[in-house]
């Protein structure tokens, strides 16, 4: 559960061997992302089960063989003029969950395995003057998945590995902020959620699966919460190396701002490393798919990342960001 060089950073999934004296093994992974739920209870539901499939598919699971746990966790939907009188919402918001479980599952060929809710995510609680307040929980489904490894020799951990490490992003990323870590640190909740088209991902998660599996990946991430950004800053504090990003590849073709290219989540994405040897091998399996090459690892222990017009917008020191994203844990870190 915890790689890098260090062994401080979160991988994207759990790999167990069960049968010490065996190469099979399992990978187990969860993703919850409630505050989607503000903005559209289908794409909440739908974007955990996808980035759920992403963090196992990127240690080296075989999105072939995938099963899922969904946990509903959520206010109660018993209508009550006084106490609940949203509960018909809160209903509503729960069948549109429902059909994004039934959609996903569908088109990822995930058989549930089991499932457990918790229905009364809510709470009675005394106010500063002395009052009572209802404070609900935001709705949301975690949703887990365990996939099998047919040699956990194989499986790959998401910090970079080597300087001259070509960084490469798979999928498209899209205006999608609305929920977003980046909204929710200035108050805000936004429009544009992140959707998923599982059609156009899946084709890209088997190609993973494939480069894992020929050994030709140094490194795999998923992109989720907080964006591009701070999935790169991860991959580089896990691997304590430094990292050059150029944006232009992907701005001149995404309309996007930067600021959206940075801190949207959308979903289906990944960062790799591929070593310049395995290179035209990785581009080859990737054929067709949506890949941009978009920089280098290197031993500067700087992570920069450059504009479409070649400036500098971010040149941070990996050791303070990685002091930063572990401060809030004191000392647990």
């Amino acid at each position: 559960p915890l790689v890098g060089r260090e062994r401080d950073v979160n991988s994207d999934a759990a790999v167990i061997r069960p049968v010490l004296d065996a190469t099979q093994g399992l990978a187990a992974a969860q993703a919850l992302l409630p505050t989607f739920s503000q903005i559209d209870t289908y794409h909440m539901a739908a974007c955990s089960i996808d980035e759920a499939v992403r963090r196992v598919v990127a240690v080296g699971g075989n999105p072939d063989k995938i099963g899922g746990v969904d946990n509903f966790c959520w206010p109660t939907i018993q209508y009550d003029p006084d106490k609940n009188p949203d509960g018909k919402y809160k209903a509503a918001q729960l069948v549109r969950a429902n059909w994004a479980l039934r959609d996903l599952c569908l088109a990822y060929r995930i058989p549930l395995l089991s499932g457990k809710d918790s229905m009364y995510i809510d709470g009675n609680l005394e106010g500063p003057f002395g009052e009572r307040r209802k404070i609900s929980g935001l709705p949301a489904l975690m949703f887990t998945i365990c996939s099998v490894i047919k040699d956990i020799t194989k499986c790959i951990t998401m910090d970079a590995k080597s300087p001259g490490d070509i960084v490469y992003l798979i999928g498209d990323t899209r205006n999608e902020l609305g929920g977003s870590e980046f909204y929710q640190m200035m108050g805000c909740v936004g429009l544009h959620v992140p959707r998923v088209d599982a059609n156009e991902f899946f084709p890209h998660y088997l190609a993973i699966y494939q480069s894992i599996d020929e050994g030709v990946l140094s490194s795999c991430h998923a992109v989720s919460r907080g964006g591009l950004a701070v999935h790169l800053a991860m991959v580089a504090m896990a691997g304590e190396l430094g990292m050059e990003i150029d944006l232009a590849p992907i701005l001149t073709t995404s309309r996007l701002t930067v600021t959206q290219l940075l801190y949207s989540e959308s979903c289906g994405r990944f960062i790799v490393t591929v070593s310049p040897e395995k290179k035209g091998r990785f581009e080859e399996i990737f054929s067709g798919l949506k890949t941009v090459q978009t920089g280098r690892i290197n031993e500067s222990q700087q992570m920069v990342v450059y504009s479409d017009k070649g400036v500098p917008i971010i040149d941070e020191e990996i050791s303070r960001l990685k002091n930063c994203w572990q401060k809030p844990f004191g000392e647990l870190t």
